[in-house]
Order: structure tokens, then sequence, then C-alpha cells
């Protein structure tokens, strides 16, 4: 048997050769257009869209949505002369219900965010991190709106308990590091508006 030579053989058609370049254009394009969209997506500045993707690529997240900040107020910490050292928005439980909830099963809150619980008389308080999963400093306050007692950095997911020592009217919870961040002591005040 005699082999073909390369002349021999069959050339391409030119059609067969367009539909080979214009069908791997097209997979480029679709493919290009998949990555754009993807990049949109990730880079949006639509922050409900960031949150979406963020969230559903959140595995540990339990299967019940984190409870989402709620705007009440706003709270200033203030040095004994009256000097501001610092503000945040604060949601607030005054009911017994929403001092039980507090800020369990959130995972995110602002630097400028806490959360301030009103009791409806002054005495020893404690406090506990059962199902928190952010760390927290919590300040005890009087009914004279002073500082008594601060907890720095206490540690998540804890159920010890975390006293006042001192007999306390508010508990205000703010991120781990906040107090040290802006010089917040014993002996400082605190006051608040509701919204």
């Amino acid at each position: 048997m005699v082999k073909n030579r390369e002349k021999d053989q069959p050339k391409a058609r030119p059609d067969a050769m367009k539909r080979k370049s214009k069908g791997k254009r097209t997979l480029f394009v679709a493919l290009l257009m998949l990555v754009l969209f993807i990049i949109a997506l990730i880079y949006n500045p639509n922050k409900g869209i960031r949150e979406m993707i963020n969230k559903s690529a959140d595995t540990s997240s339990s299967t019940s949505s984190e409870p989402g900040f709620v705007k009440q107020g706003e709270l200033s910490f203030l040095k004994a002369d009256g000097s501001i050292l610092s503000k945040i928005d604060i949601e607030i439980a005054a009911d017994e219900g929403m001092r039980e909830q507090g800020l369990m099963y959130r995972r995110h809150m602002a630097v400028n965010c806490g959360m301030l619980f009103i009791f409806d008389d002054e005495d020893l308080r404690s406090f506990w991190m059962k199902n928190t999963y952010l760390p927290l400093d919590i300040l005890y306050v009087n009914s004279k709106s002073i500082i008594v007692k601060i907890w720095e950095n206490v540690a998540t997911l804890n159920e010890q308990p975390i006293p006042s020592d001192f007999p306390a009217k508010y508990v205000i919870e703010v991120n781990a590091g906040y107090c040290a961040l802006n010089r917040i002591a014993v002996g400082d005040r605190m006051t608040f508006i509701r919204n």
C-alpha cells in the first residue's frame, strides 16, 4: 500500500476553518463576559449584593439569618469634665426578651455601634457570652450614668458569669478593643438619646 503524500491529502475548506475560528471567538467572549460579571458582583458598590455573596459563601453561619442592627438611638462616652470621648449608634434592649437576646448570633457589628441594656432598677448584674460570636467590651453603668466596671475583650461563646461588682442600671456592649481605642475608663460617664 502506498502512503498518501501531503499534497494528495484533501485540504480543509475555507468555510469550515471560519466556523472553527468563529466558535472559538464566541467561547472566548462568553468566558470573558462571565468573568466580568463575577468581578462586577464582587466589587459592586451595592452593599446588598456583596452581603448576599458573603452570606452564601459563609458555610459556618447558622441556618437562621443573623439579626441585623437597628439604630434606636445615640450614646456618648464622656470624661468627668463633660468632654466627649466618642459616640456610637445604639440598639436598645429595654425589655426582658430583648435583654435575653442581646447580641447573640451576630457575627458582625460596625465599629461605631453597640447595644445599650436598660434595667428598671439599679442592682448587681451579671452577663455571659452564650451564643455570642462577637468579642466584646462590656461596660456596667450606675443610675448616675457613671461607668462602674469594664470587662475588656470578653471571650466569645462562654457561659462564665461576667459580674458588675457594683450596682448597675445600664450595661453597654461594644466591639472588643473599643474602650482601649477611645480611652474609656471606670469613672467616665455616658449619656444617650433615643430616636
